[in-house]
Order: C-alpha cells, then structure tokens, then sequence
C-alpha cells in the first residue's frame, strides 16, 4: 500500500474520530457547584460546606478550611473527600455561627495531578452583598508551570523524541547501504545511550517534580519518604512513573542487545523502539487526556500527537546527527535519499500531528476569543505557527534533498530542528496550564431572530458575579426601538438546578443590562432571552455558553 493510500485511509479515520465524538472538557478539576455557593447570603448558620468538582479529586493533598472575618478558623478541621463520592470535598461547622462574613479555603489535586486552589465568600444573614472584610481573594487558581517543570519535562520530551527518533529513523527510513557505515554506527549507538540516560534521569527526577507540584512545598521538603510514599501509592502519577522505571530496566536491558549478532540485534531494535513509544503513551496517561470524559478516546489522540511528534523532531536529531555523511563521496548520495525518505514519512506524520492537534482544540478549547484570552490559547497559537514554520523548512529540505544541494542545507535543518525543540517545550507547558474551559474569557454572540438582531455580551464571564448586556436591533442595524421588556432565563445544562430569571432595565437605545450573581457553578449554561415588544410580540433565542471557574 503505497504512501498516498495510507495518508487517505488514515485521513477518513481522523475524521470519523473528530466528528463523530468531540466533546469539551476542562483537564484541570473545576468547581461544579458548592454550598454555600460564592458570595451567597444565607439567612441561617449552615451545619457543613460542600464543594462538588466536574471530576474524582485524588485522595491526597486536599485540604478545606472554613475562617471567620478575623481569621479564625470556624470548620470542626474535618475536611475529607465524601466516602460515596470522590468528587465532593466537604467540613462540618461549628454550630450557631454569628451573623457576618466568611471564606472557604480549598485545594484539591485533579486527576491529571494538577493543583486546584481557590476561596469562596459567603456571608450569614443582613446586608445585600458579602462584604471584603478579609484579605483572602475570592475566585480560583490552577498550576502554573514553573522553571523546574518545565526543564524536566522538557528533557524528558526531547530524550525520549530522540530515542524513538533515531530508531525509526533506522528500521524504517535509512537505506541499507548506510547501516554498514562505521560512522553511522557509532553515531547512532551513542545517541540510543545518551538518550536513555537522559531520560532516566528525568524520570527519576519527575518524581520528587511531582510532589512539589501536588505538595506545594519545596524540593528540600518533599524528599521525605512519606511524601514520595503518599505520590507513588495515592496517585495516577506515582502509579504511571512505577510503569516507568520498570520499562527503563527494560530498556536498559535491551539498549544491550544492539551490538550481537544481526538477529539479535534486530529483535533489540524493535523492541527497544516499542518499549520507547510505551514511554510516550505513559505521559498522555497523565496529561490532560486523563481527566477527559472520553479517556479512552482522548488519551489515545494525545498520544499520536506526542507520537508524531517526537519521530518528527527524533528523526530531525538523527538527520543532523549525520550531516557528516554528506562530506563523504561514497555516502553523499545515501544521505540525501535518506531525507527524501523521511519527507515521505513527513506527510503522515504532519497529517497526525494536524488532526490530533484539531481533536484537542476541540476538547480544550471552548470558543475562538479563549485563543486570545487565555493563557493555554496563547501558548497554543505559538505552537500553531511554529509548527507552520517546521512545514515550510521540511519543505525546502526536501527540495534541497531532492535536488542534492548541499549549500545552506545544514542551517535549514538545523532551523527546523530548533524550531521542533521549542514545539517540545510549549507542548510542556500546555501540558500543565489550565485550559482554556477554566477561563474562556468573555461570551460574545449574535443571532438573527424574526429579521431582528440579538446579541448577547457576558462579562466576564466567570462564576460570581457578571455583566450581562443584550443588544438589540432591527434588520437594517438601527437600534430596535419597540422593546416593553427583556428578560434572561438562566438554565445549568451540568446538573438539574431549576430556571432562574432575571429581567433587564434599558441603559441606553437598543441596550440592556445588568449585573448579578447568576452563574453559580462553572460548565455549560443555556441563556433564553425572551423579549416582548410593545405590539405583544415576543422575540424568544437561546445562546448557549461556557461559564470559566477561574
């Protein structure tokens, strides 16, 4: 089967994956609902707190804590994850509280090992709003990767790219006349060492990583047994890192198998390149992937994008690895078709990488205007054009290839190289921002309804408090002036919690608005806009949107 009917075949699956199944997803745990929700006014001292995330939280490094507007701590010091479900994390009160203001503290580690912290007010009888009485911020915070993370991880990417690149490289691009080189024996036998030791390392290093991260305390602290103990037994991480090292021994034993006999040495290759790809298929285990509804699905699109990846930017070390090859007469030749070779595996991978990149846009990324407000977005549209960057230069590679023109071909290959490295070290940090679900940004759309324009503008757009603005207009864009009211209809399409409506008072000619506390739970909410004219005609739309936990 040649190259253009596989590109087709695996084309139709892709889309029959993207399609048939997308589906959006927040990665990071968020809140769903809490009670008492944000800056909510009871009338009466309630017996506990409750805080109910989108997915299980994992039993260690969670913690909730209830203060008064002085800073006394007021929960009887029970916080725990509900016995009957893991994704509720709730305290007991002290009884009979006094009237006045109050905080949650709360932290809680997702299943993709990220921590989630935040703190909601709420307030006991009197007054019309909670007031700021203490220091703690209301709202919600996920992991920002720090400079240790993303160093680690980002060996680990490059290390484990360049293993399986240089393997794939071998068994399936490199003609066979250059296997028996000297110099390409060489080479490749020390990039396969030097690679395996920089991945075990990372690997041993991303331990005592992790626990940082989930601990939240320094790296001189968590090198106490217990805390290793709790990560490597308590979490999908320790869990995935024990698979690990044990596919590393493996390796080790294998890497050994290269210099004996040529069957010897071929079923080594093949299955240190297995055990390699098995490394790659660990990290999308606890990616973001991992805390998707569709785990299945998503881990295994996660994992060909890292795939695809890593033998584009493996394969490129390799091919840079060996640019001395093409000073030689006798090997001159071998080394260009070796890049034209690998062009061809290029369309399939750029073809995965492509697909599997939209799959996620899907899944992470609720609306266009998140692209740009959001951190994730931002560093996701850097990895877009560096990719683009990445195409053009294999393109002219494989011209230079083709052609056997030597000039300038090592600083094309090499700018494709670097380029391939930064790709690694956003796709490190996309791995560990909150996605765009948590923070979408403001909800803006526009509908056509009975040749009337409605829009509706949410601002901004997060649980708590927002703006809600309706603009309206007739079928020329002149300001509809007929208007005896608006209202919105505020419905969670997350869990059964009753309508809740609210009408707007006129701020200026075709404008309406107003401020509220009508999203109390982050997730997918539907906003009915229904609107009675003075003729007693009703103009009636739905917007549906993505309401951010942070």
């Amino acid at each position: 089967m040649n190259i253009k009917k596989k590109s087709s075949i695996f084309v139709l699956i892709l889309y029959l994956f993207l399609f048939l199944f997308p589906s959006v997803s927040s990665a990071h745990a968020y809140i769903l609902k809490s009670a008492p929700f944000e800056n909510e006014i009871l009338k009466s001292s309630p017996l506990k707190v409750t805080i109910q995330f989108d997915e299980s939280i994992q039993p260690v490094f969670n913690s909730l804590q209830v203060y008064d507007s002085k800073g006394n701590q007021i929960d009887q010091k029970n916080g725990h994850i509900n016995s009957k479900n893991s994704s509720i994390l709730e305290a007991d009160l002290k009884k009979n509280l006094p009237k006045g203001t109050y905080r949650i503290q709360w932290k809680v580690v997702s299943n993709d090992g990220h921590p989630v912290q935040g703190v909601i007010p709420f307030q006991i009888g009197g007054g019309s709003k909670v007031h700021s009485s203490t220091t703690l911020p209301a709202g919600t915070q996920g992991y920002t990767p720090h400079g240790d993370l993303i160093f680690i991880r980002w060996f680990q990417y490059l290390s484990n790219a360049c293993f399986v690149g240089m393997l794939f490289l071998y068994l399936l691009v490199l003609p066979k006349e250059l296997r028996k080189n000297p110099l390409f024996k060489t080479i490749f036998i020390r990039i396969i060492w030097l690679s395996y030791f920089f991945l075990l390392v990372s690997i041993i290093l991303s331990l005592p990583l992790q626990a940082v991260i989930e601990s939240g305390t320094a790296w001189s602290k968590v090198l106490h047994t217990q805390t290793l103990s709790d990560i490597i037994s308590n979490t999908l991480f320790g869990h995935t890192w024990i698979i690990q090292m044990v596919i590393l021994f493996t390796l080790a034993v294998s890497n050994n198998l290269l210099s004996l006999n040529r069957i010897t040495k071929l079923i080594g290759q093949w299955l240190c390149f297995s055990l390699g790809i098995g490394l790659l298929l660990t990290k999308a285990l606890t990616g973001h992937a991992s805390s998707t509804t569709n785990k299945i699905l998503s881990i295994s699109m996660d994992f060909f994008h890292l795939f695809a990846a890593s033998i584009w930017i493996g394969s490129l070390i390799g091919i840079v690895a060996l640019l001395p090859l093409r000073k030689n007469i006798e090997t001159n030749q071998l080394y260009f078709k070796l890049i034209q070779r690998f062009s061809k595996w290029g369309i399939i991978l750029v073809l995965l990488l492509s697909f599997t990149g939209v799959f996620s846009s899907f899944t992470f990324i609720p609306n266009l205007p998140s692209l740009i407000h959001t951190n994730y977005g931002r560093v996701l549209l850097s990895k877009v054009v560096l990719l683009f960057l990445m195409l053009i230069l294999a393109a002219v590679n494989f011209v230079k290839g083709k052609r056997g023109k030597e000039k300038e071909l090592k600083t094309s290959l090499i700018g494709e190289l670097a380029i391939g490295v930064v790709v690694l070290m956003l796709s490190v940090i996309l791995t560990n921002l909150p996605t765009a679900i948590s923070s979408p940004g403001p909800f803006y759309e526009t509908k056509t309804v009975n040749g009337n324009i409605v829009s509706l503008k949410v601002t901004p757009n997060i649980i708590g408090e927002n703006v809600f603005t309706v603009a309206l207009k007739n079928s020329k864009g002149q300001p509809l002036k007929s208007v005896e009211q608006v209202t919105l209809t505020f419905t969670s399409l997350e869990m059964g919690m009753g309508d809740a409506s609210v009408r707007l008072p006129k701020s200026s000619k075709g404008l309406y608005e107003v401020k509220g506390m009508h999203f109390n739970m982050a997730g997918r909410w539907n906003v009915h806009i229904h609107i009675l004219t003075t003729t007693l005609d009703n103009i009636d739309t739905d917007f549906r949107c993505i309401v951010g936990s942070q």
